[in-house]
């Protein structure tokens, strides 16, 4: 079996220096050197296009990575494992499943929620995990391998279905609690079936540098004075409800801005079916809604779409790659 790993820093690949974490392209091999075959005879090869604490990730690093994925796809490869620092490991994940959608190997991303000289650090665990998964053939596209703190399987995410990090912890979970599957002892076991939709993978995107997008998240008593300059997109982030506070005049102001300026207002989160009365006035004040999927799968597929000069509408309803959840 033949791997190729590509190493871009984060916390798997750190190490403390002067009382901080800081990248350390000397960790690098670590995983590869502590992983145990177990008797199966697996061909590592490597690369490193770059190495940045996720927390400082931008659109170059995003660009990279994905030239250097499309251009490993063909070279015989049974998988591609990248690690990746977790703070960040979303939004290169969307990313690459918009890039290559359905690829006929997987494409696994794997991080640590601590360095690896680190008792406490799942990075190994992620990494086995990966190469267990890779083996399988359970599964084409791109995946997050990891082990939570308070379960002993590792999680086997299918990219665009991550949801944001909870506060004050480093635990990933899919959207509505479905992993794609999960690994113990170096066995898979699948949980969840992929749409067998036609994915249309984007290729490779050159994200602009600045995003463009002006995110507002949903908390009581915000006065609502952003500004709009330079904003292309607006994404609202709702309560876990997905409702929004539509009895606000501030709110309403802001929106009625946004339509004086051409900006669209997108709204995230929302399943079909009866909901509260304050959702309503979403169609009066021009919220649209997305098919239901994750924040950070909306916020990328709007970065490309901006990057691409879409049309934004079209671009937003149209299935790219696993990024909308089927009820």
């Amino acid at each position: 079996m033949k791997i190729l790993v590509i190493f871009t820093g984060g916390t798997i690949g750190c190490k403390a220096k002067r009382g901080f974490l800081s990248t350390d392209d000397s960790t690098n091999y670590a995983l590869i050197d502590s992983f145990d075959p177990a008797g199966e005879e697996i061909e590592f090869s490597t690369a490193s296009p770059y190495s940045v604490l996720s927390e400082n990730l931008s659109a170059n690093e995003i660009n990279i990575l994905q030239k250097e994925v499309l251009n490993s796809l063909n070279k015989g490869f049974d998988g591609i494992i990248v690690t990746h620092g977790t703070d960040s490991l979303l939004y290169s994940a969307a990313a690459l499943e918009y890039a290559v959608g359905g690829c006929e190997i997987p494409v696994v991303l794997v991080s640590a929620d601590y360095p690896l000289d680190d008792s406490r650090s799942n990075g190994q665990r992620n990494f086995e995990a990966a190469i267990a998964f890779i083996k399988s053939k359970a599964g084409n596209g791109v995946f997050v391998s990891y082990k939570n703190d308070d379960e002993e399987f590792t999680n086997i995410h299918v990219a665009s279905h991550l949801l944001q990090h909870h506060e004050c912890s480093a635990n990933l979970y899919s959207i509505e609690g479905k992993p794609f599957a999960v690994c113990s002892e170096r066995k898979i076991s699948v949980k969840e079936s992929l749409s067998n939709e036609e994915i249309l993978p984007l290729g490779a995107v050159e994200y602009s540098d600045s995003s463009n997008i002006l995110v507002v998240e949903s908390h009581p008593g915000d006065s609502f004075c952003y500004s709009l300059e330079d904003v292309s997109a607006i994404i609202l982030k709702p309560y876990h409800s997905a409702t929004l506070n539509t009895s606000c005049q501030k709110f309403r102001s802001f929106c009625k801005m946004a339509e004086e300026k051409g900006i669209p207002v997108f709204l995230v989160n929302a399943k079909e079916g009866i909901t509260y009365e304050s959702t309503s006035l979403f169609s009066s004040l021009n919220i649209r809604v997305l098919p239901f999927g994750t924040f950070v799968s909306a916020y990328m597929k709007i970065w490309a779409a901006l990057s691409l000069k879409e049309d934004l509408t079209i671009f937003l309803n149209k299935k790219i790659a696993r990024e909308i959840i089927e009820p």
